[in-house]
C-alpha cells in the first residue's frame, strides 16, 4: 500500500525561501537605487518649475521675487528649497534635509539652478 502526500516538503520550502532570499539580496539595490533617482527628479522637476514661475514674476513685477512662497513652492519631503538673488539674477537650490534617505545620493547632494538655465552638478541632470 502506497501513502500518498499532497503537502510540500520541508527540502522544498527551503528551497523555495532560498530562491525568494536570492532575489530580494539582488534586486533590493536595484529598488534603491531606483527611489533615490527618483526622488531627485522630483526635486529637478520642482527646480524647472520655480525657475519658470519666477520668469512670470519678473515679466508681471519687473524684478525676481525674493520669496519661495510667492513662487508658489509647495513643500518637498525630501528636499528643502534656497532662492538666492545675485546680481546677475538668481540661483534655486535643492539640498536633502538631514533626515532624509537622498543624503545617500553621492555627488548629487545639492541641485542647483540659474537664470541661464545653468544646471549643477551637471552630471546630476
Amino acid at each position: 500500500m502506497a501513502i500518498s502526500s499532497s503537502g510540500s516538503s520541508l527540502f522544498e520550502v527551503m528551497v523555495t525561501l532560498m530562491i525568494v532570499a536570492i532575489l530580494a539580496t539582488v534586486g533590493y539595490p536595484s529598488f534603491s537605487h531606483y527611489l533615490l533617482h527618483t526622488r531627485r527628479s522630483t526635486a529637478q522637476n520642482q527646480l524647472l518649475a520655480l525657475q519658470l514661475r519666477q520668469d512670470e514674476y519678473r515679466l508681471a513685477h519687473g524684478n525676481y521675487s525674493m520669496d519661495l512662497q510667492q513662487l508658489g513652492l509647495t513643500p518637498s519631503g525630501e528636499y528643502d528649497y534656497q532662492l538666492q538673488l545675485t546680481s546677475s539674477g538668481y540661483q534655486l537650490t535643492a539640498t536633502p534635509r538631514a533626515s532624509s534617505r537622498q543624503q545617500q545620493d553621492a555627488g548629487c547632494q545639492r541641485l542647483s539652478l540659474d537664470q541661464n538655465r545653468q544646471r549643477r552638478p551637471f552630471a546630476c541632470w
